[in-house]
This record gives C-alpha cells, structure tokens and sequence, in this order.
C-alpha cells in the first residue's frame, strides 16, 4: 500500500486526521462496523505522519490499520488475510526503521505466520507476501546477530520461490538481490560458514543450469573463505574450501574455455597455495605450475585481472619450490614475480 506523498503534508494529514475521527465516531456506534476504508485510511496517515517524521503517533496508526485488518481477515479470511500479511510485513519494516527491533521481529514473525496461512486459502496471490516476509525476517535476524536463523529463513524463502515453479519468476530478481545482500554481509563480518551457505541458496535458486556468474559468485566465496581460514590456522578447512572452488571453475573452464581461464587459474592457484600450508608440496606444484601456464594465456587480454592474480601465484610457487630444496629455480620464479610486480606498479598510476 504505497502512496505518493502529497503537496501539501500537513494539509493531507489534517484531512486523513478528521475522516479517521469519523470512521472512529461510527465504530463506536456499531462495533461491528468494520470498514476497510478505516484500516486505509489509517495507514495513510500513519505511513505520512512517519514521513513527517511524526515517528511515534505514525506508528500508533499504523498498528490500528492493522488492528482493524486483523478483525476483517478473522471473519473475512479469503478476503483479507493475504492483505493482513502484507500489512504486517510492512509495518515490521516501518519498526525497524524506527529501531524498534524487537517489536520489529515479532510482528515479522507474525507477518510469516499470517502468509503461511494465507498460502492456503491463496497460494499465488500470497506467494511473493511469504517470500518478502521472509527475506525481511532474514534481514532481522542478521541484525539481532541471528546468523543460524538468518540463513534458515533465507532457505524457506527460496523453497517457497522454489515451489511457485514458473509463477515464482517474477519474483527472481528480488530473491537474487536479498541472498546476495546477505552473502555479502556475511562476508564482511567474516561468517564464512553462512556466506557459503547463502551462496549455495543463491544457486539453489536455478536448479537446472544455473548462470556462470552466479556460479562464479560461490567460487570467489569459497576463495575468500579459502584464504581467510587458512590465516586463522584452519588449514583442513581452508582446503576443502579451496578444492571445491577449483572443482567448480574446472566445470565452468571446461564449458566455456575462453570466458573462464582467468577463473580456473585464480581458483588453482588458490588451491595450491592451500596445498602448501598443509605441507602437501607435490600437489600444490602441478596446481600452481598449471595455473601459472593458464595465467600466461590470459595475462595478454586481461592484464588487469590476471597479473594481481598470477603474482600470488608465482609467490607460492617459489615458495614451493623453496620447501622442496629447489633453490635456484625458486629464486627464478621470484625473478619472474619481482619484474611482473614493477610492471603492476607502473600500471597502477594509468589506472587511477
């Protein structure tokens, strides 16, 4: 329920003010009386008193519109309830920007309940209601510090996207952008567990031959993780991170060579320097030796991209080849490095 807001507020205030006072007048007289146009018009006029920053009253209007279909839904549910749900999603979101956070998610809790409900009596109307409640429940929970809970509502909306089959397409875009959003906020704050795991629900959105660059998205994750764990000394979880990457970018390489050699080589190369920390020196210098050779095929094109890329590999090459008692071929490859690092160098200044 969006309306425009009007040219003169606090006129349209006044206005929506006294028609609330009458429908008010006229429920006291017949409290039977229920007229949806009082639950609009209270919403109207909480919705502008909040953008008039009349935070506090604003809200009291809203929770009445609510009120008010909360009674209508009770006894007219295939009319109302899936408006019911919406409200109620709507006035968690307008909670939360008022920071009240805990009122915030329990009437979002409500909103999915009243949805879930809904999807019985209108399962197509209510569809893209129990998705957004769930998405905005997500968004609570993350900022309440629930991760688990978070990524748990965020795996019910994608099954209930799922369900809808070719219906649920035109709620896409949205899906994508919130799992994103959290993927991303999860990677900030360094919960890799759940910035995969919101990956992979993003994956999970496209069940049969799922975009590259979604699939690319999970990769980079992985890699990140990959490097993080591996400094923090979870080097066995580094590694499994690692190998998955890598066996993701083989299969997108192995699709279409040419758009993901860049991908592949960043990927082995990732994974060869997880090799190395766990001491595993035989495979992680067939990893990075192939990756460098995907490098060298790349570095001409996309320079930009590659050379970054192939410097942290060549890093771990040499560091290899040192482990292994190889030293003049180390210092070879730290030759190659050095040189290819000046060239980033100069680089740098045209870029900017």
């Amino acid at each position: 329920m969006t309306q425009s807001q009007p040219a003169d507020p606090s006129a349209e205030i006044a206005r929506l003010g006294a028609l609330a006072v009458d429908f008010h007048r006229r429920l006291e007289l017949d409290p039977g009386a229920i007229y949806p146009a009082h639950a609009d018009c209270l919403w109207q006029l909480g919705t502008l008193r909040i953008a008039q920053g009349e935070v506090d009253q604003g809200l009291l209007d809203v929770a009445g519109s609510v009120e008010l279909y909360r009674a209508l839904a009770q006894a007219q549910p295939e009319s109302y309830a899936v408006q019911l749900a919406s409200l109620l999603n709507s006035q968690s979101n307008l909670l939360a920007e008022a920071s009240h956070l805990e009122e915030a998610l329990a009437v979002g809790n409500e909103a999915v309940s009243h949805a879930r409900v809904a999807m019985d009596l209108r399962p197509d109307q209510t569809r893209f209601v129990l998705v957004s409640s769930l998405i905005n429940l997500a968004g609570l929970k993350m900022r309440g510090g629930d991760t688990a809970g978070t990524v748990n509502e965020l795996a019910h909306a994608v099954e209930v996207f799922r369900d809808g089959g070719t219906t649920g397409q035109q709620f896409l875009g949205s899906m994508v952008e919130a799992l994103h959003r959290a993927a991303m906020a999860f990677t900030e704050i360094g919960m890799w567990g759940e910035a995969i795991d919101t990956r992979r629900l993003l994956l999970g959105l496209f069940p049969e031959n799922p975009p590259a660059a979604v699939v690319h998205l999970l990769i980079l994750t992985l890699q990140q993780a990959s490097v993080a764990l591996s400094g923090a000394g979870r080097t066995e979880d580094a590694l499994v991170c690692a190998n998955e990457a890598a066996t993701l970018a083989r299969a997108l390489y192995e699709a279409d060579p040419t758009a993901h050699r860049l991908a592949l080589a960043q990927a082995l190369g990732n994974l060869a320097g997880r090799n190395h920390d766990l001491g595993r020196l035989k495979e992680g210098l067939d990893l990075a030796l192939e990756a460098v050779d995907l490098f060298h095929e790349v570095v001409g094109s996309d320079p930009v991209h590659a050379v970054p890329s192939l410097i942290l590999t060549l890093e771990t090459l040499a560091g290899i080849l040192t482990s292994l008692g190889l030293s003049e071929q180390a210092a070879t490859v730290d030759e190659q490095r050095r040189q290819l690092q000046q060239t980033l160098d100069l680089m740098a200044p045209r870029q900017a």
